[in-house]
């Protein structure tokens, strides 16, 4: 099978799950008892929160475990906004943010919150956008740092200096799960109060990720249980996967396969551009390319090529599955362009192999698929 589909999800590293195994089978005690078993295990949980705080620059103490990204976006909004609704009712956002973020921005509309949803002006967000959109009565700013369908970098290292300078009393939240163990992730330089990764992009299990939250910020939980998490995230903590997790984590090689993938991407956009249909809607964040084919259903090309060539590509994001791309929506792009996206996503260990089945089999498909 040739996978290029690492944008949605990742192989779990062996040794993470190795790591997972024998927190279930042996290191199986729960982090908050009190006898031996418990205590090794808070041993484990202890440095499993390091490992994913340095990665990100972060304490220890400024790192909670989640369920995945979605839990930890949904904690990150919504927190904020309940613990600065005092100081204002606007939120500013983007029309590209992954759902489990625009989801919770349409919860806080019915709400009675203001939301801005700033919309790419020639296939970009600005930062003059982001400029008229902040002002005095923003409460929390939520900006991507990197978009799961088109692989767009938003400027969000110029929000903290405007929401500074327009004295707002925001919270910058930023979803980092698509640029996490791809590019270099410092918290203190992005300057966010709230970031959130995920542990299966990055060849790590799916059921986890962590929300950071800088030291003397406060949100407001939507759980509530035990002592967990600083209680931001009661509930007992799933310690095979935070620590393969971890594990995966402490593999990373960012400059190694950042390189390598640099590569892979050349190599298929020079492919790509010799085949006469095809448009590109992606940046050149060397992780994801997404094209169309303004002429082959974006559903009935996947199929395709997973039926004929054994390639797994998608059609944009996994949690809108079946549904046009609201981020080529937002794009404006017209009907034929959505309908007939396809997002190929790289990882380290995908190969020119990959890229060559992939093409053939595009050119294979335009050929002899039924065209709209």
């Amino acid at each position: 099978m040739h996978y290029l589909d690492n944008s949605a999800t990742t192989s779990v590293d062996k040794e993470a799950a190795n790591v997972a195994f024998k927190i279930m089978t042996v290191e199986y005690g729960n982090p908050s008892s009190l006898h031996t078993m418990g205590y090794n295990a808070s041993l484990i949980l202890d440095e499993a929160r390091a490992k994913v705080a340095k990665s990100i620059g972060a304490e220890s103490k400024e790192v909670i475990f989640t369920s995945g990204g979605t839990e930890a976006n949904n904690l990150a909004v919504l927190g904020a906004v309940n613990a600065r609704k005092r100081q204002g009712n606007k939120i500013v956002t983007t029309a590209i943010e992954h759902p489990s973020v625009l989801e919770t921005m349409k919860k806080l509309e019915n709400d009675g919150f203001e939301v801005v949803y700033i919309k790419p002006e020639k296939d970009v967000i600005t930062t003059r956008q982001l400029e008229t959109a902040i002002d005095e009565r923003t409460i929390l700013v939520s900006v991507m740092t990197v978009n799961n369908e088109t692989g767009l970098i938003l400027p969000t290292d110029k929000i903290p200096a405007i929401i500074k300078r327009k004295k707002s009393p925001a919270l910058f939240h930023t979803d980092f799960v698509q640029g996490y163990g791809k590019i270099p992730c410092r918290v203190k330089k992005i300057g966010c109060d709230l970031l959130t990764v995920s542990a299966h992009k990055v060849h790590g299990p799916k059921g986890v990720g962590a929300l950071y939250i800088k030291k003397g910020t406060r949100i407001v939980p939507h759980v509530y249980g035990g002592n967990q998490e600083g209680k931001v995230r009661p509930g007992t903590e799933a310690l095979p996967l935070i620590g393969a997790f971890a594990k995966a984590v402490e593999n990373f090689k960012i400059e190694e396969n950042f390189a390598r993938v640099k590569e892979l991407h050349s190599y298929c956009m020079d492919e790509l551009k010799n085949i006469q249909d095809v448009v590109t809607n992606s940046t050149d964040f060397p992780y994801i390319i997404n094209i169309s084919t303004n002429c082959i259903m974006s559903q009935t090309m996947l199929s395709y090529l997973a039926d004929n060539f054994d390639v797994c590509i998608s059609s944009g994001s996994a949690c809108h599955k079946g549904e046009l791309s609201h981020v080529l929506t937002a794009y404006g792009y017209d009907s034929r362009r959505i309908n007939s996206a396809l997002r190929i996503s790289f990882a380290g260990d995908n190969t020119e192999e990959d890229i060559d089945l992939l093409i053939k089999g595009i050119k294979t498909g335009l050929k002899t698929l039924v065209r709209f």
